[in-house]
């Protein structure tokens, strides 16, 4: 009877620090992004406008859509933050994936927006005299950024180790833009760097979950229609005064508005470096400590 109650406490025991372990071995792991395997490209859109003063021949304002495209990785910042159970409640992906953090963030973008290229600003009555200029910008940094958790099962995809999965979220779309006129009589005049940013985008994430030789990984990937003209809320921006003649009797004013992302698409890749187990090995592992206390118990 002794016996008996013995290795039934043992195995009440064994199953409860089982159990305990489980939970605590199961966290939130971070995936640091990969750049060099990532990639992206998107097309921004911008109104734009010049008016000169004094305006000789009555040409001005003039107004055009700069646009850019750009095909780029993310930089180093970009990350996941996602629970799978790892590293010791996995149980072959039962426990399906929940991203907590997401961030993708671009700089210094490679794609200028242009459209106006160079205008001829008269500098006297007739015209005979003038200069050119050239008004552009760059998105000098672009940031989309998850604004809560979402969560998803774990499908299998067919190959070995790697699953399926889908999540609706909710995004903020952030970043700067650095417009720039270029006058051939000075260096390029960088009118400053002005912040933009639209929150609650809906977005579908969608990727896959692996186990790697090196870990484990997880792989985002943004259609290129997911986001179409999308708003990135710039406040207008508004530059005045600025000498075109070298002599400030010919002055410039720029102007920007309605700053779009017009197309959008990426597939990333994060990696960490803790493995996914083999299947059943935390069920043998539990039935280790179970058979582990009650040896224990009965050596007593």
């Amino acid at each position: 009877m002794r016996n008996s109650l013995s290795s039934s406490l043992g195995i009440g025991f064994a199953a409860g620090v089982f159990a305990l372990a489980g939970s605590a071995a199961a966290s939130p792991l971070l995936y640091k992004v990969v750049s060099s395997e990532s990639n992206a490209s998107m097309t921004v859109a911008a109104d734009a406008a010049i008016d000169v003063t004094p305006d000789f021949l009555n040409q001005f304002p003039v107004a055009t859509t700069l646009f850019g495209t750009s095909n780029t990785a993310p930089t180093g910042v970009s990350k996941i933050t996602a629970d799978t159970g790892l590293p010791g409640s996995f149980d072959n992906g039962a426990n399906g994936i929940t991203i907590s953090e997401f961030a993708l963030n671009y700089a210094n973008l490679p794609g200028t927006l242009s459209g106006f290229g160079s205008v001829p600003v008269p500098l006297n009555l007739t015209g005979s005299s003038f200069q050119l200029i050239a008004f552009t910008a760059q998105v000098s940094s672009l940031n989309i950024t998850l604004e809560g958790p979402i969560s998803s099962s774990l499908t299998p995809t067919g190959n070995p180790d790697e699953w399926f999965w889908s999540a609706l979220s909710s995004v903020t779309i952030s970043g700067t833009l650095k417009p720039t006129v270029n006058v051939p009589i000075t260096d390029p005049v960088t009118l400053g760097e002005f912040p933009f940013s639209q929150a609650g985008v809906p977005l579908l994430l969608a990727g896959t979950f692996a186990g790697i030789p090196t870990g484990s990984q997880v792989t985002v990937g943004i259609p290129s229609d997911a986001f179409t003209n999308q708003d990135l809320s710039l406040p207008p921006i508004a530059v005045t005064g600025l000498p075109l003649d070298g002599l400030g009797l010919v002055n410039g004013s720029f102007s920007i508005s309605n700053l779009t992302l017009a197309d959008f698409s990426t597939a990333a890749v994060f990696r960490n470096a803790t493995p996914i187990p083999e299947p059943g090995t935390a069920a043998l592992f539990g039935l280790g400590l179970v058979g582990l206390a009650i040896r224990r118990r009965r050596s007593h």
